[in-house]
């Protein structure tokens, strides 16, 4: 080994004395110099070294590389320090997002707005005498649509089993009492065999909901709302050719599915549904629009057994989402209204 081999051990040698085993394989082949040596030794080893070899050549290399990672972690500091006074001239606020450059689509709008609002309906003079004179007699049914609503049960068909009995005297009833609970309701007039509901309510329209049906007009220019009643209506044309097939297209769903989403309560007043006329329109109805639930409206004080049958006929229609029978009658010149309990 050569001297300068041996020295650089030396100066490595730890403060105990100890150092490694030195073999001598030849003569040295240069001197390295003593401010050289200073860079990797200790004040007491390199003044006896530098005693020893007073000229030397360059140091290789290599000898460098344990300072490589001192180095490298200078720069890191040094871009890291570079990047956050960087981010305090330019604070993330003002940089521009990638999705300012191009126009975002407006998100879609959920509310329903009908076209044409009102005050208020002119309700026919019975609906306030019934309501004043024996609302209590509604109550029990009210209570029950309140809580058919609260389970989402929202879709009722008013039907009449047969016409004069005041299907839709009892539907306007109904229909006021429930929005006075608070629940916004939507009324729809599905006689299609003798549509009146919007001319009992002051309101003519030439055009209705079987011109939404076959895609003349779009259901928000077919729908009234009444401001101090809480309630729209749904009302049909003057027009008499709507056919039956009408009402099995999708579109018959997709109005009921709307007025789902935006109502309370969704009253349709299916008329004289015993009579054989609008038997077939009820039974779309009940079957496209899903109704949840189901009223009868029956004369129970002049045959019982007539009154029976045209039961026992809208039954075979309305399923198991008949809630009951209201008994409506006329006694000594006005009209009346009871509950009859029906499993």
């Amino acid at each position: 080994m050569s001297e300068i081999d041996q020295a650089f051990i030396r100066a490595y040698t730890d403060e105990d004395g100890y150092s490694a085993p030195v073999e001598t394989l030849g003569p040295p082949t240069a001197q390295p110099t003593t401010s050289h040596v200073q860079l990797y030794s200790s004040s007491q080893n390199t003044q006896s070294f530098a005693a020893q070899a007073p000229t030397a050549e360059p140091m290789p290399a290599p000898h460098f590389q344990g300072s490589a990672s001192a180095v490298a972690q200078a720069d890191t500091v040094a871009v890291q320090r570079a990047m956050e006074e960087q981010a305090a001239v330019a604070p993330p606020s003002q940089r521009r997002p990638l999705s300012s450059f191009a126009t975002p689509a407006s998100a879609p709008s959920t509310v329903f707005e009908p076209v044409f609002e009102v005050d208020t309906f002119r309700w026919p003079a019975v609906t306030d005498e019934l309501l004043d004179g024996h609302g209590e007699l509604f109550t029990p049914v009210v209570q029950q649509l309140l809580a058919a609503s609260e389970e989402g049960q929202s879709l009722v068909g008013i039907a009449g089993a047969r016409p004069g009995v005041g299907c839709s005297t009892v539907h306007m009833c109904l229909a006021r009492l429930l929005a006075s609970a608070g629940k916004s309701v939507a009324i729809v007039d599905s006689n299609f065999a003798a549509a009146h509901l919007a001319k009992n309510l002051g309101l003519e329209f030439e055009s209705g909901w079987e011109d939404v049906l076959t895609g003349k007009i779009p259901l928000a220019e077919c729908v009234v709302r009444s401001n101090q009643d809480r309630m729209v209506l749904l009302p049909l044309g003057s027009s008499r050719e709507t056919r039956v097939e009408l009402l099995s297209s999708i579109q018959t769903s997709v109005i009921a599915g709307v007025l789902r989403y935006h109502y309370d309560l969704v009253l349709y007043d299916l008329g004289a549904a015993g009579d054989t006329s609008q038997l077939a329109f009820a039974q779309q109805i009940v079957e496209q629009c899903r109704l949840d639930a189901s009223i009868i409206v029956a004369d129970t004080d002049s045959d019982h057994l007539e009154a029976d049958r045209h039961i026992n006929a809208l039954l075979n229609v309305l399923g198991t989402s008949c809630l009951g029978v209201i008994g409506n009658f006329t006694r000594g010149g006005s009209e009346h209204q009871k509950s009859i309990p029906r499993p």
